[in-house]
């Protein structure tokens, strides 16, 4: 099933993934094969089609709260329906590239035994990689995972920036941007260099397609510096400089540039402008507490990156996973890890947000 998946995923398209899927699949026992991505704002999921279109009678769109697709995209793992069908049992199964949730897949398994159910985690997880290794060129998942149009500036945001969350053994990195389809000049941007981790957040003058332009020259300006060497204060030069240079002094960016040396715990930041970092425990619930505030109304844009140290050893992977809700794998041969404590571990302390 999966090497005939990939042998075929080279010179394959993202609109042929589900027929070519659902075409392997049988091998190891799944029918009725389903992929459903989430949207921009984690609310929903939508149904991955090819050229052909669903099958009658498939839900299209499905709500993420209250609902079991649902509760395998949160939890992290494989669901079974309440309905065990004669020709099989229907499974959901978060679709999950490292930490970042890209959404669900439905398979009706002939097997209910814990082989199948490996046989669809592993599936699950090279349906991920496929999607994200070919979404950069597919309009067709850019427009499924929108519920309403972007604005150009939110277009230039969400392709400028990496994936909202990250975690190793050493770090755990999630962000959020809201009003996520008008958003423009907020950006912001994670990068691991050996045992440092660079954080960057800014936020453009204005709201208006120039305030783009400023967030995302802001950006490459400070990459190119950090790329070759310079340190973080050099790096807030090297970004005064390009603004300077390209609109003079009538508009002007605010931001943190920060690096978390994962061996001490040790952040170091400067701020240009901005206000300063704070402490935090849950992200989600402060974007969505800022939310409330403003009747779901923000009158500029809000962006928020966290980061959360957990120690020096890239290999003590289990406190992130606990902490990310990564899809568990029940076999046999899963791996125990070297700091030797339960699921749900979570160190006191040494915590950096």
């Amino acid at each position: 099933m999966l090497a005939g998946l990939l042998d075929v995923s080279h010179l394959m398209p993202l609109d042929a993934l589900p027929e070519k899927a659902g075409e392997f699949a049988r091998a190891a026992g799944f029918t009725d094969l389903l992929i459903y991505v989430a949207d921009l704002r984690r609310q929903g999921l939508h149904l991955l089609t090819g050229p052909n279109g669903a099958a009658p009678n498939t839900a299209r769109d499905l709500h993420i709260e209250g609902t079991t697709p649902g509760r395998a995209y949160q939890y992290g793992r494989l669901t079974a329906s309440s309905l065990k069908e004669a020709a099989g049992i229907d499974w959901w199964l978060p679709i999950v590239d490292g930490t970042e949730r890209v959404g669900v897949l439905r398979v009706r398994s002939v097997y209910d035994d814990a082989r199948a159910r490996e046989d669809a985690d592993r599936l699950a997880a090279l349906l991920a990689l496929l999607i994200v290794a070919k979404r950069a060129s597919s309009d067709t998942l850019a427009r499924l995972v929108r519920t309403e149009p972007l604005s150009i500036g939110a277009e230039m945001a969400w392709n400028l920036m990496p994936p909202s969350t990250y975690a190793d053994g050493r770090v755990v990195i999630a962000a959020s941007l809201e009003p996520a389809y008008r958003v423009s000049g907020d950006v912001y941007e994670y990068a691991l260099d050996g045992p440092l981790v660079h954080l960057t957040l800014f936020d453009a003058m204005g709201h208006d397609a120039a305030a783009g332009l400023c967030g995302a020259l802001a950006l490459g300006a400070c990459r190119n510096a950090r790329r070759q060497g310079a340190g973080l204060a050099a790096e807030g030069e090297a970004v005064e400089a390009a603004l300077i240079g390209q609109y003079g002094q009538p508009r002007y960016v605010t931001g943190l540039l920060a690096t978390l040396e994962t061996r001490t715990g040790v952040l170091s930041w400067v701020n240009r402008g901005h206000p300063p970092p704070v402490l935090i425990k849950t992200l989600r619930r402060l974007i969505q507490a800022v939310l409330d505030y403003h009747d779901g109304h923000l009158q500029d844009d809000a962006t928020v990156l966290m980061c959360e140290w957990l120690g020096p050893l890239v290999e003590d992977t289990e406190p992130a996973a606990a902490l990310t809700g990564l899809p568990v794998n029940d076999s046999p041969h899963t791996s125990v890890c070297s700091c030797g404590e339960p699921r749900g571990f979570t160190p006191g302390r040494n915590r950096i947000r």
